[in-house]
Order: structure tokens, then sequence, then C-alpha cells
């Protein structure tokens, strides 16, 4: 991929077959009587979101006709972004039982945007705090959906 066309429209393939295999797989998540909603909402709903964000990522690509831009990616400093991240998403799922759900969300996020975004401490810490309440009404609170509450029932 020598260009940003060429990459979003890559990229934008990628996730929206990953999406479309993710929706079709969450069709065959059996349902648990007594549960507030099906437990393949959350999937469904997530694949959903990853394919039309590939098909606009594709489209966005395909549609671009102005000056080509170069992209030499992932050079090292991608590469070390991208472990980075890994890295982080796999210490997310080490620590959400033992943290629950809200406050491993916080941290991460919080994390990754300072890490990725380098934005100022006082946003990173309201956005990541704002995100971590909707997440806690919205998916515990509000849907009932049963995470891992952690240390603080949270």
């Amino acid at each position: 991929m020598r260009t940003q066309r060429t990459a979003d429209m890559a990229s934008g393939v990628f996730l929206a077959a990953l999406g479309l295999v993710s929706l079709f797989a969450s069709l065959n998540i059996a349902g648990v009587t007594g549960e507030h909603l099906h437990p393949r909402t959350l999937p469904y709903f997530l694949s959903l979101v990853i394919m039309v964000a590939g098909l606009a990522l594709f489209w966005g690509g395909w549609r671009y006709r102005g000056e080509e831009k170069p992209v030499d990616w992932p050079g090292r400093e991608g590469w070390k972004r991208i472990l980075i991240a890994l890295v982080t998403m796999t210490a997310y799922l080490l620590l959400i039982e033992t943290l629950g759900f809200t406050l491993t969300s916080f941290i991460m996020l919080a994390f990754l945007i300072w890490y990725l975004g380098h934005y100022h401490p006082l946003f990173i810490i309201l956005f990541s705090l704002v995100t971590a309440v909707i997440i806690y009404f919205l998916f515990i609170q509000f849907l009932g959906l049963s995470f891992p509450t952690g240390p603080f029932g949270w």
C-alpha cells in the first residue's frame, strides 16, 4: 500500500469482512432464559458497527480524488504504536476480572489517549471518566448486562 487511498480501501475491506464474519458468528449465540437482553445483542451490534465503519472507510478511499498521499506505513514508529496498543488490550483483558469492566475501561482509554494522542491531561481524565460513567450506566444499569464489577462494585 503506497498511498493513503489504497490503505483506506484495503483496511475498509478488511474491517467490513471482519464485521460480516462476526455478525454471522453472533447469530449462533444461544439465548438464556431470564436475561433482559439476548446474549447476542452486544456482539451483533458491535459487528454491525465494525462492518459499517469498514464500508465507510472503503467508500471514503474509493471516492477520494485529490492529490495522492504517499504512506510509509507501518514504519518503525507505526509498529511500535501497534504493539503498545495490542499489549494494552491484552492487559485490559487480564485486568477486567480483577478491577472490573468500568475501571479497567477508564484506565485503558486514558492510557491510549495519552499515548496515541498526546492531549492535555485534564481532557484525558474527563473524557475517560465520562466514557466510564456511560459504560456503567448504559451496559450495567440500563441494559442489565453482567460484567465484572471489581473491588468497588462498579
